[in-house]
């Protein structure tokens, strides 16, 4: 019957014709369909006839989550039912299909083709492993238990107490199948057995009953079947990976243990696994030699293509670095953490980089995967409280025929973990154990056949890898080891994908193991998807080689030997890998393996079909070609023949922003306006941070390359919506108290009640004082209260006093993963707000617990609503394939709001690998969710928000007409509150006091209520402009008008791919005519049907305080849920947390089985009495309530409640205070998260105490395994001795129960217990007390007795009578967010103070004052101004000040021009590792001896520390690496190996001509350099000083660039010694960089007369006359003269050290500005550069000499006097007051009476330039701008003549060296490009070489 159903199945449906088979079998029949409970009975007539009868009976009612089942993908039923969630279904069905190329059967002999596949297309989860068990049982030769078993075991791995003889039958399973995994209830039957299983993590609630009528019914709820007490023999549960089974033929109930063993039993399993071998074996049996394990990688790296001599000026590292796309912050940031500290490193403030589909930094493919992750349909688990269930170890090798179990099944190689060392590898490919063999597959292709070579390079893999495993070998390596010069690897992942789906097709893949030796995978995201598309294992052996060579360059500690790297690198890796396969609640890597968890974004069907077969991409994407390009274009940084100007690692900045590199949505300017605007509630300041916004948006996201569809005539602004009622549609984020600081969680919520929007308290609770008694207007009460699953703080006061309750499924910046609150954070206030003890970490679990499955979500959805009927209950997603699906589900378990986050949000801290690659962006998201709701007609039920990085009012519009009624914002209200983007909020180091809990640091918090509010004002006039242009009035009639958007045009091939046709079909067309109004339709809870509502009319007066007491008796049934819920909100209402008054109590005494939530969140006073049973939840957040549950009284007399089950899962998970007494066991995870209350039980399962914090639990029984996991808080009393094998010690103490006072309180306890439930094992204990007490554990958590030890101390000393100053505790070094702080890591204080201090140096240090010589010394010579020796002294304390910003300013537009890589070298320098910092500076700047000595630092301006404190001390570091660089004899003449035969002329040698003949002559090619001075240097030379620069320091430059070969000719006039034209025609390229030398003069009265000179050539004619030419400078010094300078700035400051030092008689400056104020005005604010008062080196020497500041501030020059000979003797001033016109334009007016006249004898003026001299602009006939400076296209250099190009004054007018400096470098490359018509290996700004670059 069976092999007729397979076959008609298989042969009958084709397209346009569906077959499906509902009941076929001799033993069981099927009854189905889509009908509610009730609707059974009438639709099949039959199972209401009283004749009907049956023997068993296994009924499953689903909550239909997809509205349009189908009979396919409805339950089978054929074998199982099952309530739950197969996560690993797509790997298991590929291996299956795999596993048809070994099956054979002798039963079926050829016909077994027949039969396949095993697994039918297009069915649910429960129909493919319905079809996989039918296989096993009918095929296999297996039992149906045994069948059960294989598929879905125990966690067997980690289980020290299991039975050897079961564990080797798991053992041997796990060699012939891989787990079917995921949370599940397994419910079975053939008609003779029937049983259940529950899946290993005891995620599904499972109870039974056995009765004395020998009926057994289990169910997930107690209460579903009626019978009288006295009939009942137990109440049990099923355990994590436990069975049932009833034999109906034996009629015999078998409990698990029996049943696996008698299974066990059945087969030499024992004896099998002994075939089984290890690496350990294959060591013992490896021939020749081996390095050893200390030191595993090669003595060099493979020879270099670059000779060393001539251009060292190119990357001296490991060129395979860069062609694999490692960067600098691949190891600095993600590997050194991991090989340190066995850890993945922290990130912060979300991800706002582009998507790898947007990215133009060639991206690897591994980007293009985003991990999927459990939300709703089932949940994610916690990899290290919950390691019990996890597993990495994997056989791996062929797989024998699974149908007939035999020894052969184990020949397979068994890993403890999928990373093998260089010597494992070495070792599997030499093998010959047991007749293994292994070929290698070359994975790389020749350059030559450019990127159409990569197609037939992945064909040939594939047939190399198919006639290996014919040919009968047993391992194949893919390697991409000959990669190199000649050489380009195909993708380790695209290679693998393809080898491994060829595979299964060709039915091969189950002989072979596949490795991969990659030099490209290395991060914890690759190696996931390495394994989710098939990989057995991986040598990422240029990560071993990479830290190999970094421990030899001191970088990494020398005992770090290579084993130890490998250990280190791989127990991180688990980690990673644990915590990614548990974010989908996937348990064992076997399972994972093949799974495919991922959706690619971006990857086109042809390249999916290729690599990766079965994955979605909905948005299409990059073709194997383009693919292929960006290999090449990483392959051409890396090998590329002309590459000659990267000295360091590449850096583009994926992770922290970068100058020149990728972009971020929060980039400097950005962040730089919207401060500005919103604080000054400044539109236009506002346009500049939307054009920079836009720009990024634009780059960075989905919603940047659609546009708005405007109308021609845009109707009148006044007639849409008014920006007041779209603000209410505003929230901000869900930023706990606790990750921000009280003060800016404090502001947000102030400014959103402000405006009507709505504030979010985040997970971490409020304090009662916000939330009542509020000023109107400084209302500081969040309306969004989250529930999470970390419950702090979460009581009836804080449900009740919400207008809306959230309940966070996912979080956008890690989603399906926990966090942590370190201790260190845990303030009192915190602390208090938690209901947990301060200095105590706070774990907050993955969402699991009460939220694991959609049923689960519905019940919680329902108590919250019973926990406040008033408040709209919302629930937070993140976006992922499917979320629409999932949102369904929640619209229809009630939520009435529904939140979709991006994947690029969050504040709190992360691993990278979550921040970087799980969830997607809200775009997708939205859209699907929108769509499937309409579709199913559900949209008008709830309120849909969009939520994750929005900015502007461009993102609000997008969202909503792709379906967002309302919009969430968490990074830019912080940026607005003061948040610069440090990214380091995970290290409590947040200078601006927004992230942290620093006292200190929240001191310095500056955000206002006000700058919020003008933000959201700003933003909704934007979304009103939006609207006006496309015809919108009300913003209702936005939502979910796709038609309103179109694509645009990208510059960008690769964005150009994408398809849109998905996120932008309209709802309606899916479903005419449906209401999408959000929130129109009410959701009915029936609330009024409940049982509370008759508790609340019998206890009102008791509420109302007009009675005491009152007493209420009823019947319960289980369909009764949430009881006392309600009740409890009428008191929290009226008396808050503190309950009903003393002496006043609600006594209600209930009979019967509860339903789900029994007492959730009940209030003090409120005393509840069950003689019963309950569900799962009782007690859920119980907040001083009392509960007391014992069982019925009439149950037979040897029923004994401490061996029977009264409670289900998860009671008192959150309880905060009250008590609870239940006589009998409670199942898994009881008193979870406990943070107060007292619980007394008789028993518990799994997982007891999981988390708590706070509270006291006694347990008269036995506990499950993993007791007190996580448990940082609270203490526990355990009746059992052997508790230790069960319990979690990695963070409590078990210690006997001894002390006076827990004796007396666990009697105390015992006695109460004992009266109220009647427990004869309390009366037992007590009977013979206090000897029975030797019995208890005590369980005491480390972290708990810290903190009591604290107040404990901090309670004596107030005793004292002197009370002495309390050293406030060492700061801790920042955790894992997994880890908790033991005592032991405390650092000892005084090793602390002798170690400098980076992460918190910006605090300690301050910053150094003392730059130059003392004024008196120096005022007398003409040496540097310079204190080197003294700077030098005191660097790396200098250096420690620097914070490594996430966003550094100093590198952004109003920091360093260059894109200096500050924060790098700072961190160098700290490290003491002088070499690599003068790569990273040199990267950037060609001569930092100049800019280092005579930039004004703009960088130091933008410093992030310079918001509240001095900067950080920039250009002293960066003139201190050049200068010991010279002094080191590092800095040699490098000249270019090769010459590209073209010609170019630089006019100038200022710093702009020296810098792009420097970057040309790198180039290759011939560099002229004309200057029409005597000596080359230009400024640098004759503008500036010897006491600021020293010459020496110039010429020593201009020898060293000569040395490389530019030619210089000075006293060379172009214009006048060669026509500007011979030079175009002399040479292949010519750059103008004439600077701008023409002077801004003065004409007024007595211009003329004799000693008034410009500044620059009093200047010059000094450095002339000090280089030893023969000049007359009488007329022009200073000496024995007053002197006037007219004019600020360096020049004039240059102008007044200089006549001093010549013996001026008196000095003067006038400046016509008024004086700058000491600190930054109201129009000046940070980052611009600060127009303050500074003394400079000039100044404070004449005050020094003369007594007086030269300086005279408002002074407007009127006359020149004459003495009569044609000489200047004097000036003529006048005061001038500045004011503002009604315009807003500063105007100046003379004050009358302020006139006065200074003598003087010289007057210099030093007013800047007007742009350059006219001559060769003339006669070449360019192109000026409006200010006479060579007109250039934007942002290029190229002028209106070919061939001739212009950098540095000349094109930007008057500025600085540094400026002149980046212009010259960036002309360079243009003309690089020119000459080289197309790529130039120069570098852009930042130091980076683009490839996209064009000429």
């Amino acid at each position: 019957v069976w092999v007729l159903r397979k076959r008609s199945s298989h042969r009958l449906p084709a397209p346009g014709r569906r077959f499906y088979v509902c009941s076929l079998s001799t033993t069981t029949v099927v009854y189905k369909g889509q009908l509610t409970s009730d609707q059974i009975w009438t639709y099949f007539v039959d199972l209401a006839s009283s004749e009907f009868q049956t023997y068993l009976a296994l009924v499953h009612t689903r909550f239909s989550t997809n509205t349009f089942p189908s009979w396919e993908r409805a339950h089978p039923l054929r074998m199982m039912a099952h309530n739950g969630e197969i996560n690993t279904l797509r790997g298991n069905v590929n291996l299956m299909t795999a596993r048809e190329g070994v099956m054979k059967s002798s039963i079926f002999g050829k016909d077994l083709a027949t039969l396949y596949p095993v697994v039918e297309p297009n069915l649910s989860d429960s129909g493919a492993v319905d079809c996989c068990l039918e296989f096993l049982v009918m095929a296999g030769g297996r039992s149906l238990p045994e069948a059960i078993m294989t598929m879905v075991p125990e966690a067997w791995q980690n289980d020290p107490t299991m039975n050897p003889e079961k564990r080797d039958f798991y053992r041997w399973a796990a060699c012939a199948m891989e787990p079917w995994d995921g949370p599940a209830l397994m419910t079975f039957t053939d008609g003779r057995y029937i049983g259940a299983i529950l899946d290993r993590n005891g995620l599904r609630p499972s109870r039974y009953y056995v009765t004395k009528d020998r009926v057994l019914v289990m169910a997930s709820e107690v209460g579903v079947y009626d019978t009288e007490p006295s009939n009942i023999l137990t109440k049990g549960r099923l355990k994590p990976g436990r069975m049932l089974l009833v034999d109906t033929v034996e009629k015999v109930l078998t409990k698990d243990e029996e049943l696996k063993l008698q299974i066990a039993r059945s087969r030499p399993h024992s004896e099998w696994i002994k075939e089984q071998f290890t690496m350990q074996d294959l060591y013992e049996m490896h021939e020749g030699p081996l390095p050893t394990a200390e030191h595993q990688t090669p003595a060099t790296t493979p020879t270099e293509p670059f000779p060393k001599e001539g251009v060292a000026r190119t990357y001296e590292g490991d060129r395979r670095l860069p062609a694999f796309g490692y960067t600098l912050e691949t190891i600095s940031m993600l590997l050194l953490p991991m090989v340190k500290t066995e850890k993945e490193a922290l990130g912060s403030m979300g991800n706002d980089a582009p998507l790898a589909c947007l990215s133009e930094y060639q991206p690897l493919m591994y980007d293009y995967f985003k991990q999927l992750f459990a939300q709703v349909t089932n949940p994610p688990i916690d990899p290290f409280r919950e390691r019990i269930v996890m597993s990495l170890a994997c056989p791996i090798g062929p797989q024998a025929n699974i149908l007939e179990p035999c020894a052969e099944q184990c020949h397979r190689l068994f890993l403890e973990n999928p990373i093998l060392s260089l010597n494992d590898l070495q070792v599997l490919k030499s093998t010959r154990h047991r007749n293994w063999r292994t070929q290698v597959i070359d994975i790389t292709f020749a350059a030559s056949e450019g990127p159409s070579g990569l197609k037939p390079a992945i064909d040939r893999v594939c047939e190399e890898a198919c006639a290996a495993a014919r040919g009968g070998y047993q391992l194949l390596v893919l390697s991409d080891r000959a990669m190199g010069p000649d050489r380009v690897a195909v993708s380790s992942l695209m290679a693998l994908g393809a080898t491994h789906h060829h595979l299964i097709e060709q039915r091969q893949r189950m002989k072979v193991g596949l490795i991969l030796e990659t030099g490209e995978a290395r991060e914890v995201h690759h190696m996931c998807v390495l394994i989710g598309y098939g990989a057995d294992a991986i040598c990422p052996y240029l990560v071993f080689e990479t830290m190999a060579t970094l421990r030899e360059e001191g970088v990494l500690p020398s005992d770090l030997h290579d084993h130890k790297i490998y250990e280190n690198y791989s127990a991180a890796m688990d980690r990673g890998l644990s915590k990614v396969m548990a974010k989908m609640g996937i348990s064992t890597l076997q399972s994972y393996k093949g799974a495919q968890i991922f959706e690619a974004v971006g990857i086109s069907a042809e390249a999916i079909d290729k690599c990766f077969k079965g994955t979605p991409s909905r948005l299409g994407g990059a073709s194997m070609a383009l693919i292929a390009e960006e290999q090449f274009e990483r392959h051409l940084l890396s090998y590329g023949e002309r590459e000659c100007d990267t000295l360091t690692l590449r850096n583009p900045g994926f992770l922290h922003w970068r100058a020149g590199g990728e972009k971020h949505i929060n980039d400097p300017d950005s962040v730089a306006h919207l401060q500005e605007a919103s604080r000054s509630k400044n539109e236009s300041e506002y346009a500049k941070f939307k054009e920079h916004t836009m720009r990024s948006v634009r780059e960075c996201t989905l919603r940047g390359q659609l546009e708005l569809n405007t109308i021609d005539s845009p109707i009148d602004i006044n007639e849409v919506e008014p920006a007041s009622e779209i603000v209410k549609r505003f929230a901000t984020g869900a930023m706990s108290f606790g990750s921000i600081s009280m003060e800016a969680h404090s502001t947000l919520a102030i400014a959103m009640n402000r405006v009507g929007g709505k504030s979010n308290t985040g997970e971490g609770g409020e304090d009662p004082e916000r939330y009542t008694n509020q000023d109107p207007n400084n209302n500081r009460r969040s309306a969004i209260k989250q529930v999470a699953s970390g419950r702090f703080g979460v009581t009836a006061s804080y449900l009740a006093n919400a207008d809306e309750l959230q309940i966070k499924m996912a979080q956008g910046a890690k989603p399906g993963e926990g966090g942590e609150l370190p201790g260190f954070k845990v303030s009192e206030g915190i602390a208090k707000t938690r209901h947990s003890v301060p200095g105590v970490g706070l774990i907050s679990p993955p969402p699991h617990h009460d939220i694991y499955s959609i049923e689960d979500l519905a019940e919680l959805i329902y108590d919250l609503k019973c926990s406040n009927p008033s408040a709209r209950i919302s629930v937070k997603l993140v976006s992922e394939v499917g979320v629409g699906v999932v949102a369904s589900g929640v619209a229809k378990g009630k939520a009435e709001h529904i939140t979709i986050s991006g994947h690029d949000g969050g504040t709190g801290a992360s691993s990278w690998t979550g921040i970087k690659n799980a969830g997607l962006p809200w775009e997708l998201g939205i859209s699907e969710t929108h769509q499937t709701l309409v579709l199913n007609n559900l949209r008008s039920r709830v309120v849909l928000q969009a939520d994750g990085q929005i900015r502007c009012g461009f993102d609000v519009v997008i969202a909503a007409l792709l379906g967002a009624d309302e919009f969430g914002f968490s990074t830019a209200p912080l940026i607005v509150i003061g948040c610069t983007m440090m990214r380091k909020c995970h290290l409590n180091t947040c200078p601006v006091g927004v992230a942290t809990q620093d006292p200190e640091l929240r001191k310095k918090f500056e955000g206002k209520p006000e700058h919020v509010v003008n933000y959201l004002f700003l933003l909704a006039e934007e979304v009103r402009k939006h609207m006006a242009s496309m015809g919108i009035r009300k913003f209702q009639d936005l939502i979910g008008r796709t038609d309103l958007i179109s694509v645009r045009k990208s510059a960008v091939p690769k964005v150009n791919t994408l398809n849109f046709g998905a996120i932008l079909k309209n709802a309606l067309t899916l479903r005419p005519g449906t209401n999408i109004v959000g929130g129109s339709v009410a959701q009915d809870f029936e609330l009024e049907k409940r049982l509370d509502q008759t508790l609340i009319e019998r206890s009102s007066a008791v509420i109302e305080g007009t009675a005491n007491s009152v007493d209420i008796d009823l019947e319960i049934h289980n369909e009764c849920r949430t009881v006392g819920a309600t009740l409890s909100y009428h008191i929290a209402l009226k008396y808050g947390d503190a309950g009903l008054p003393e002496g006043s109590s609600i006594n209600v005494t209930l009979k019967g089985s509860a339903g789900q939530s029994f007492c959730a969140f009940l209030s003090k006073g409120v005393h509840v009495t069950l003689e019963g049973d309950s569900n799962d939840y009782v007690g859920k957040g119980l907040s001083g309530g009392e509960v007391v549950i014992y069982p019925q009284k009439d149950l037979p007399e040897d029923f004994k409640s401490e061996a029977n089950v009264i409670v289900g899962n998860v009671c008192l998970y959150g309880a905060t205070s009250g008590r609870a007494f239940f006589r009998g066991i409670a199942a898994e995870r009881f008193a979870v998260r406990n943070s107060g209350a007292v619980a007394v039980v008789e028993g518990v399962g799994d997982h007891g105490c999981e988390y708590m914090t706070g509270g006291v639990v006694v347990i008269l029984g036995v506990t499950g395994r993993n007791f007190a996991a996580g448990m940082s808080g609270g203490i526990a009393y355990v009746y059992d001795k052997n508790l230790e094998k069960k319990c979690n010690i990695s963070m409590v103490e078990l210690l006997p129960l001894e002390k006076e006072e827990d004796l007396q309180l666990v009697e105390s306890l015992l006695k109460e217990f004992n009266k109220k439930t009647g427990s004869v094992v309390a009366e037992e204990i007590l009977s013979d007390w206090p000897a029975k007490a030797a019995n208890f554990v005590k369980v005491f958590p480390y972290e708990y007795q810290r903190a009591l030890r604290q107040i404990a101390e901090r309670e004596a000393q107030k005793v004292a009578e002197k009370p002495r100053a309390v050293e406030s505790p060492k700061e801790p070094a920042v955790q894992d967010i997994e880890d908790t702080i033991a005592d032991s890591q405390q650092m000892d204080k005084s090793k602390a103070e002798r170690i400098l201090d980076k992460t918190r140096g910006f605090m300690k240090y301050k910053r150094q004052s003392k730059a130059y010589r003392d004024a008196a010394e120096r005022k007398e010579d003409w040496n540097e101004i310079y204190n080197h020796e003294g700077v030098r002294k005191g660097l790396r304390t200098q250096a420690a000040r620097c914070m490594d910003c996430g966003v550094p300013f100093c590198q952004s537009s109003h920091g360093c021009p260059l894109g200096n890589i500050i924060p790098k070298w700072n961190d160098l320098i700290f490290n003491n590792d002088w070499k690599e910092a003068l790569q990273q500076l040199l990267q950037t700047n060609n001569f930092p001896e100049f800019t280092g000595r005579v930039c004004p630092a703009p960088c130091e301006g933008a410093c992030v520390l310079g918001i509240n404190e001095l900067p950080v001390t920039i250009k002293n570091i960066e003139v201190s690496i050049i200068d010991h660089a010279f002094e080191q004899g590092w800095i040699k003449p490098e000249v270019p190996l090769t010459r590209t035969g073209k010609t170019v002329a630089v006019v100038g040698s200022g710093p702009a001509g020296l810098a792009a003949a420097h970057q040309l002559n790198k180039a290759g090619h011939s560099v002229t350099v004309l200057e029409r001075n005597d000596r080359i240097g230009g400024l640098l030379q004759y503008g500036i000083p010897t006491m600021k620069l020293s010459k020496e320091v110039v010429q020593r430059r201009v020898q060293l660039l000569a040395a490389e070969g530019i030619e210089f000719k000075t006293n060379t006039d172009v214009g006048r010694d060669i026509t500007a034209k011979e030079l175009k025609d002399s040479y292949d390229a010519i750059v103008l960089c004439m600077g701008a030398t023409w002077p801004r003069d003065l004409p007024i009265t007595g211009r003329s007369l004799n000693g008034i000179e410009f500044a620059m050539t009093f200047l010059e004619t000094w450095q002339k006359k000090q280089m030893g030419n023969e000049l007359d400078t009488e007329r022009i010094t200073a000496r024995d003269k007053n002197v006037i300078v007219i004019g600020g700035g360096d020049t004039g400051c240059d102008c007044i050290a200089t006549s001093l030092r010549q013996g001026a008689k008196s000095i003067t400056t006038f400046e016509i500005l008024p004086q700058p104020p000491p600190s930054r005005g109201r129009d000046n604010p940070w980052p611009t550069y600060p127009r303050v008062f500074k003394v400079d080196y000039g100044h404070e020497e004449v005050q020094l000499k003369f007594g007086r500041d030269p300086r005279q501030y408002s002074t407007l020059t009127k006359e020149f006097l004459d003495d009569g000979a044609g000489n200047v003797k004097g000036v003529k001033t006048v005061q001038v007051e500045w004011t503002k016109d009604e315009a807003g334009r500063w105007k100046m007016d003379e004050v009358a009476g302020t006139e006065k006249v200074y003598d003087a004898d010289l007057i210099l003026l030093a007013m800047g330039f007007l742009g350059p001299e006219k001559q060769v602009i003339a006669e070449l006939e360019l192109d000026q701008d409006p200010r006479s400076n060579i007109k250039t296209p934007a942002g290029k250099y190229s002028t209106s003549v070919d061939k001739v190009f212009a950098a540095g004054d000349c094109r930007r007018g008057q500025s600085l060296v540094v400026w002149a400096i980046s212009e010259g470098r960036q002309a360079a490359r243009e003309v690089d490009a020119y000459l080289m018509a197309g790529w130039s290996p120069l570098t852009s700004v930042g130091g980076l070489v683009v490839v996209q670059q064009q000429g």
